[in-house]
């Protein structure tokens, strides 16, 4: 049977809390596996891709992921 929650949750709380009873009901493999069925993405991934990185070696891209992460 179904509950139903009695407030409204915002938009974080409900993804967390959706995500949370999945795992709970089907395991967290399954959960990722049935969330990917939905998430198909947008876009031309490889334009993007080499409008981003164009020009920039490995090293460069490491050294903007480590600026980034400070």
């Amino acid at each position: 049977m179904l509950k139903t929650m009695q407030k409204s949750l915002t938009g974080i709380a409900l993804r967390d809390a959706g995500w949370n009873a999945l795992v709970k009901s089907i395991g967290l493999i399954n959960a990722t596996r049935f969330i990917l069925q939905y998430e198909s993405g947008y876009g031309d991934y490889t334009q993007i891709k080499k409008d981003l990185f164009k020009g920039k070696n490995a090293a460069d891209i490491c050294r903007g992921i480590e600026k980034w992460a400070r």
